[in-house]
């Protein structure tokens, strides 16, 4: 009798194991509060300055340069493509009221609400973008306001750690997170484009927190053969606000 007891209290022990270590437990929270989390730490990161080595696949070509990169939440923005030698070879700004590009493929001044192409900051991305979006993206945010609404949001649990998907567990065009449980951060997403496209992200962060925060020092994102990857200086600061007169296109443009 006792025996039996001690052996199905030995199986029942093991196979509570071997499932953890191959599905991690569920976190005893809601969806909703998982969310409000992952949210409060990415919406931490209010701006960013610093130099970032981008790298640029697509179809066709491979390109490789250093961007000055100043962004600040919702819409305010510099980047500028840097040749091997310094010199500026693309731009693009937005001082929350006009959007300014100069580069190979353009050169004019826009509206803030307007959509642009993404080629035009990054040669060969043919993907339509909002400046919001944009500055979500170099700010190491997910570039599709995933956390606000009432949303139908499944979770799941694996070794890569918690997956929220929103909507159709079933559809691979599903917007979907992946969370560390152990401190909130987004790991990866993949979201639906306004394209129709499917991008996928992954974030990887520094070691040490900067300026109290957990910053990526890498972010790269694909959608089909296309694909920036962009990783930050060590030196990168955060939560500065930025001179609006580096706002400007440079002098000449």
């Amino acid at each position: 009798m006792y025996t039996k007891i001690l052996t199905a209290a030995l199986l029942i022990l093991l196979s509570s194991c071997a499932q953890k270590q191959i599905y991690p437990g569920l976190p005893e929270t809601s969806p909703e509060e998982l969310l409000r989390k992952a949210a409060l730490l990415q919406n931490s990161v209010r701006s960013v300055k610093g130099l970032a080595s981008v790298s640029i696949k697509t179809r066709h070509d491979k390109i490789s340069y250093t961007q000055v990169t100043l962004a600040e939440e919702p819409d305010l923005l510099r980047l500028e493509a840097l040749n091997p030698f310094g010199s500026t070879v693309g731009f693009i700004s937005s001082d929350g009221k006009k959007i300014y590009i100069v580069s190979q493929k353009d050169r004019g001044v826009y509206d803030i609400e307007e959509v642009f192409d993404l080629s035009y900051v990054y040669p060969g991305i043919e993907l339509e973008i909002t400046i919001e979006r944009l500055v979500d993206l170099v700010t190491g945010r997910v570039p599709k306001d995933l956390f606000a609404g009432e949303k139908e949001v499944h979770v799941a649990s694996s070794p890569e750690g918690i997956t929220l998907t929103f909507g159709n567990i079933e559809s691979d065009a599903s917007d979907k997170l992946w969370i560390n449980p152990a401190n909130n951060r987004v790991e990866k997403a993949r979201i639906l484009l306004e394209s129709g496209e499917v991008a996928d992200l992954n974030y990887e962060y520094f070691d040490d927190l900067i300026n109290g925060h957990y910053f990526p020092r890498l972010i790269e994102f694909k959608t089909g053969e296309l694909a920036i990857t962009i990783k930050y200086e060590p030196d990168v600061v955060l939560n500065q606000a930025i001179d609006s007169s580096l706002l400007k296109p440079p002098p000449g443009s």
